[in-house]
């Protein structure tokens, strides 16, 4: 009984956790994929960038004309659409944007598109919880924002560093707590991500939108009969566990596997590699350089004690 109970299990956990690698190897070949480039825009439009009170930005961009806010919800309402086309929300720890803010965002918007996830990278990587919290970010921005547009699904919306069409944004936010990701979706309307403008931040960004699972459960079905596959898409990727903890539960089932019947375990051990090289094919580049250049400088100054400890 106790050997048809393992059995069972070990088949279902393959088949979820083997499903999940093929949808998630899809989506990290997709980032892959080259991005059609928008032609350029007809027309500059005019934005309104927002920005908290402890924000920097006013002082380190002079070029950029800020509007600081202290109620989010109540800024944007009074903003008038005779003035401005486009709100570009940013986060308390953005530091540094990128002199094509504006005209990419132009092309974007010239060709109808209503919203736009900008890319955030975290400066500060120091440290190993740190420096995870970036790995993290970035493979869900692979995976989940640029693997999404590849495919021409909508991009993840994090609630924050985005740009959207004003007069959508006033209609629709209503509070706080306004879950615009999911209105978007619902509304089906598309998300764009634009890895090339890069918004550079204390930390790396975080999605706000975090849903209880039986909410997400609900809207599952509704949207797969209706054909939004956006949505369907994005109320997967919410269901699904983080990078750490599918690598660390398929690890600790395949140590057990090992254990109980080694056979058994044999693809298991495939799995875990396979699932371990589609996250390192969802890291940029410079998160590796980051290491490359910490274990040289390692290397050198270990080097250079080694030297300095050793009398003529």
């Amino acid at each position: 009984m106790t050997d048809a109970c393992v059995y069972i299990t070990d088949d279902l956990l393959f088949f979820f956790i083997g499903s999940a690698f093929i949808y998630l190897f899809v989506l990290v070949v997709a980032s892959h994929l080259k991005r059609v480039d928008y032609s350029p825009s007809k027309r500059q439009y005019r934005y309104a960038i927002l920005v908290p009170p402890q924000s920097v930005l006013p002082s380190t961009h002079p070029q950029h004309q800020f509007i600081v806010y202290d109620n989010l919800v109540k800024t944007i309402d009074e903003l008038d659409e005779m003035i401005y086309d486009v709100a570009i929300i940013l986060d308390a720890t953005v530091h540094s944007l990128p002199d094509n803010l504006l005209s990419e965002i132009d092309k974007v918007y010239d060709a109808g598109i209503q919203a736009v996830q900008l890319h955030t990278v975290a400066q500060n990587r120091k440290g190993i919880h740190r420096y995870l919290s970036a790995l993290q970010a970035e493979i869900n921005n692979s995976l989940f924002c640029k693997g999404n547009s590849r495919l021409g699904l909508s991009s993840t919306l994090t609630g924050t560093n985005m740009a959207i069409d004003l007069q959508w944004i006033q209609e629709n936010l209503k509070s706080n707590k306004t879950n615009l990701e999911r209105k978007l979706l619902i509304q089906h309307i598309y998300i764009e991500y634009l890895p090339n403008v890069t918004i550079s931040s204390e930390l790396p960004s975080t999605y706000l939108y975090k849903r209880r699972k039986r909410k997400a459960v609900s809207d599952l079905l509704p949207s797969l009969l209706e054909g939004n596959w956006s949505f369907f898409n994005r109320i997967v990727q919410q269901l699904m566990p983080s990078p750490l903890f599918f690598c660390i539960f398929t690890g600790i089932w395949m140590l057990f596997m090992t254990g109980y019947e080694w056979p058994l375990s044999l693809k298991w051990w495939i799995l875990l590699f396979l699932l371990l090289v589609t996250y390192s094919l969802a890291i940029p580049d410079y998160l590796i350089e980051d290491k490359n250049k910490k274990s040289l400088l390692w290397k050198i100054t270990h080097s250079n004690r080694k030297s300095s400890n050793i009398r003529p």
